[in-house]
C-alpha cells in the first residue's frame, strides 16, 4: 500500500508565492538570469541548505553572429590571397597588451545551481535528478514559428555555412579555374545572403517586450525549491537526490548538456543508472501535463517504468493531468538526459511536466503568473513526492 505523504497548506502557498517572486525578465546571458538564480540560491541559505555554482560558457546570438561575419571576411581573405591582410592584423593585435586580450568573439557565460542529498545507502546507488530551468525568452513571433525558425537555422543556415568555409578553403588550391571562382562567388554572395537571413531572423525573433516567464519556467523551478526543501527534512534512504537549477536552457538546453559532460563518468562510476532516473520540470501551468510517448512509433520503452509510477501517484493523490504524445520531443532539458541514457547504454529512465497547451502564452507579455493554477502547482509537487517515497521503499 502506498503511503502518501502530504505536506502542510502553507507549504502550498509557497510554491505560488515563487512563482510571483520569480516573475521578472530573466532573459538568457542577462544580468536577470542571474538574478533569478540568486532568489533561488537565497531561498536555499534561508532554509540551511548547502548548493554550489558550476559555470559554463556558451555562444549567444551576437557571438554566433561575429564568428559568422569573421568566416565569411576570412574566407574572401584566403581565396583572393589577401594574406598580408591578416598578417597586418595580427601584427597589430600582438603589438599592444591590451589588444591580445581583447576579443570580439569570446562566449557568454551562465551557471548550474547544485544541491545535492546523499543517502544513508552505501555502495553504488540509484540516482535521483530532479531539473528545472530558470532562465526565460522573450520573442515577438508565436512559439509555432519560433520552433520553425530555429530548426531553420539549425539544420540549414549552420551547415550551409560551414559547407561555403571549406569549399573556399579547398577552392583557394584550385583558384586559376576560371569556372571554379564564378562558383566561389555564387557561393560567397550566398553566405553573405544567409548571414543576413540570420541577423534578420534574430532581429524580428528576439523581443524587447520582457516576458515574466511565469509557466516557462517559474512554475517549474518554484516546485523544484519546494522539493528541495521538503527533501532537505526527509531524506531518502536508498538513493541520492541531484538537484539542478539549470541555466541558459532557452539557448539550446546548454545548462544540462554541460552538466552530464562534465559528469558523465562521474555518474557512470557513481551510481547504478539502470534504476536511476531525471524528472524534469517545465512549464506546469493551467494543467499538469506529461510526456508519454514520442516518435513516429511512440517508443514507450524509454518513460515506460517511471512514467507509470506517476500516473499510480496521480491517481493514488487523484489528481488530474493530461499524457501528451509527441512526433519530435519539445525543447526541454529532459532530452539531455534521453541522449545521457543512450550514450551510458543504461535503462535510465526520463519524465518531464510539460503542459503543451500553454505554449501559447510563452515568451510573450501573455505569460504571468495568473496563467499558473496554484492546484496544478500542488498536485505536481504532491505527486513527486509520493514518487520519490514509493521508489526508494522499493529499492
Amino acid at each position: 500500500m502506498t503511503v502518501t505523504l502530504v505536506p502542510k497548506v502553507e507549504e502550498f502557498q509557497t510554491i505560488m508565492q515563487h512563482v510571483n517572486g520569480l516573475a521578472f525578465n530573466r532573459t538568457t546571458g542577462t544580468t536577470g538570469e542571474t538574478q533569478g538564480m540568486l532568489y533561488i540560491r537565497n531561498i536555499l541559505d534561508k532554509n540551511n541548505i548547502s548548493s554550489r555554482l558550476e559555470y559554463f560558457e556558451y555562444i549567444g546570438l551576437k557571438k554566433m553572429l561575429m564568428r559568422m561575419a569573421y568566416a565569411i571576411i576570412i574566407s574572401y581573405i584566403i581565396f583572393y590571397r589577401l594574406l598580408l591582410i591578416l598578417v597586418l592584423y595580427f601584427s597589430v593585435k600582438f603589438l599592444f597588451a591590451k589588444a591580445r586580450h581583447y576579443t570580439l568573439l569570446g562566449k557568454e557565460s551562465s551557471k548550474n545551481l547544485i544541491v545535492e542529498f546523499p543517502s544513508k545507502n552505501e555502495g553504488k546507488k540509484p540516482v535521483a535528478i530532479l531539473t528545472a530551468h530558470y532562465d526565460s525568452f522573450s520573442a515577438n513571433l508565436p512559439y509555432r514559428i519560433q520552433v520553425i525558425l530555429f530548426f531553420v537555422f539549425k539544420t540549414i543556415i549552420i551547415p550551409y555555412l560551414g559547407f561555403t568555409v571549406s569549399l573556399s578553403l579547398w577552392l583557394l588550391f584550385d583558384s586559376h579555374n576560371v569556372i571554379m571562382i564564378e562558383v566561389s562567388n555564387l557561393i560567397f554572395l550566398s553566405s553573405i545572403s544567409s548571414f543576413l537571413i540570420t541577423f534578420l531572423i534574430g532581429l524580428i525573433l528576439y523581443s524587447t517586450k520582457e516576458s515574466l516567464g511565469a509557466i516557462d519556467n517559474a512554475s517549474g523551478v518554484s516546485i523544484l525549491i519546494e522539493l528541495t526543501k521538503y527533501l532537505k527534512k526527509n531524506p531518502l534512504k536508498n538513493m541520492d537526490v541531484i538537484i539542478i537549477f539549470t541555466g541558459a536552457e532557452e539557448w539550446g538546453l546548454i545548462g544540462s548538456k554541460r552538466y552530464l559532460k562534465r559528469h558523465r563518468s562521474k555518474l557512470q562510476k557513481n551510481y547504478d543508472l539502470d534504476k536511476s532516473f531525471n524528472i524534469n520540470y517545465d512549464m506546469i501551468g493551467s494543467y499538469i501535463g506529461l510526456i508519454h510517448e514520442k516518435g513516429i512509433l511512440k517508443n514507450k520503452k524509454i518513460n515506460k517504468s517511471l512514467n507509470m509510477y506517476i500516473e499510480e501517484a496521480a491517481e493514488n493523490l487523484d489528481i488530474k493531468y493530461v499524457k501528451h504524445n509527441y512526433f519530435i520531443n519539445p525543447k526541454t532539458d529532459h532530452r539531455k538526459f534521453l541522449r545521457f541514457a543512450r550514450k551510458t547504454k543504461s535503462r535510465f529512465q526520463v519524465a518531464c511536466f510539460h503542459s503543451a497547451k500553454d505554449s501559447k502564452y510563452i515568451h510573450s507579455p501573455r505569460d504571468t503568473p495568473d496563467k499558473c493554477n496554484p492546484a496544478n502547482l500542488d498536485g505536481a509537487f504532491n505527486i513527486s513526492v509520493e514518487v520519490l517515497n514509493k521508489i526508494d521503499s522499493e529499492l
